[in-house]
């Protein structure tokens, strides 16, 4: 299957993610391509005074996931940006995931995925139940592996 990840990262957390899932991936024998999207303007929280300058095509992909960080409670403005010009999906795979620092429940995670999810939906995708994870928790490939864990098998599935 092939299968593109595009992902937003200003820390770089949200891009190891993807390389470890990519990784994981690879070795159950699909191909991947990543993109880490670029952007031109302004950036801040619930910013739109923006441009992706990177935005792929996302045709060629059998299934497709989408990641970025939760910022000010809400998924980042770049993610949110790409997911609302990507048209139909129909026949496609879609998961996303999200990475935030702090671990309380109110700061923004869930909230995040529920908003991103909402938008994939209109897409026409078969969209999967996205993760939210910590920073803490990538720290390390053993606190990482359940969440790569659970995407991969509902990419594989």
């Amino acid at each position: 299957m092939k299968i593109g990840i595009v992902v937003y990262s200003q820390s770089g957390i949200t891009a190891k993610v993807a390389r470890t899932l990519a990784t994981a991936l690879t070795a159950k024998g699909h191909d991947i391509d990543i993109t880490l999207l670029r952007t031109i303007g302004k950036l801040k929280p619930r910013s739109t005074d923006f441009e992706i300058k990177n935005a792929p095509s996302v045709d060629e992909f059998d299934a497709l996931v989408v990641a970025g960080p939760v910022w000010a409670f809400t998924i980042c403005p770049v993610i949110l940006k790409y997911v609302r010009g990507l048209g139909k999906l129909s026949g496609k795979k879609v998961l996303c995931y999200v990475t935030k620092g702090l671990p309380f429940s109110w700061t923004g995670g869930t909230r995040a995925l529920k908003e991103i999810e909402a938008e994939l939906s209109l897409s026409d995708a078969s969209v999967f139940p996205g993760e939210m994870i910590l920073r803490a928790k990538t720290g390390n490939d053993a606190t990482l592996r359940p969440y790569i864990d659970r995407m991969v098998g509902a990419l594989c599935g």
